[in-house]
């Protein structure tokens, strides 16, 4: 973090940035108030005053992660074609990567927090109703087939969310470190493509041969 543009910020902005940035770095469990307090270039008596705890911090983080995927969200179900579609994959990846040390570690992290425990379990429970609405509009407009059996585009939200938030944590347990947006991306559409119908299919083909990064 640069001492310019700390200066141009609240103490609360520079604290939130300064544990981010640590977090991410170093695990949370490894940042202690003392290395925030540094890092931001405020006392600790000074951070005290804005939050009790590094779990205060932690809360505020996750209320904001949270946040930002509601709006990402929100933003392509309107209209959830595939382009909608690829680029709300797409864009949640640079999330994720903003906020990795809670995708790593989200078990450890929940576990210790009950006031994140519960807000989470909240957020999954809307994220996957939003993507089970996403399944139906694209069965509705003939490019994915209807729901098969009664469930199945629920438990296909649920693979999507978790084969999206844990995906890091895989690819570090396969011991692949360098994460790459396009192995992300492949790996969600494989969870879609046997449910495309030849229409489907088509839009799909289209939409990786068509640049459209000008939308970002």
């Amino acid at each position: 973090v640069g001492m310019f543009s700390l200066k141009m910020k609240s103490n609360r902005d520079k604290i939130l940035e300064s544990a981010l940035m640590l977090f991410n770095r170093d695990g949370f469990v490894n940042v202690r108030l003392q290395h925030i307090a540094d890092e931001a270039v405020v006392s600790v008596g000074n951070l005290a005053y804005h939050f009790p705890n590094k779990d205060a911090i932690l809360l505020t983080i996750y209320e904001e992660l949270a946040r930002r995927q509601k709006e990402l969200l929100a933003e392509y179900k309107v209209v959830p074609l595939f382009d909608n579609i690829d680029r709300l994959i797409r864009r949640t990846f640079r999330l994720q990567q903003d906020y990795i040390f809670f995708y790593l570690d989200t078990l450890e992290l929940i576990r210790a927090n009950t006031a994140i425990a519960e807000a989470h379990r909240q957020h999954i429970s809307w994220q996957v109703a939003q993507l089970k609405a996403m399944y139906d509009f694209n069965a509705a407009r003939g490019a994915m087939v209807a729901e098969p059996r009664e469930g199945l585009f629920e438990q296909l939200a649920l693979h999507f969310w978790t084969a999206s938030d844990f995906w890091f944590t895989r690819e570090l347990a396969r011991g692949n470190p360098e994460f790459e947006e396009q192995a992300y991306r492949s790996a969600l559409w494989a969870l879609l493509l046997p449910y495309f119908t030849e229409m489907g299919m088509r839009e799909y083909g289209q939409m990786l041969q068509s640049p459209y990064d000008f939308f970002f």
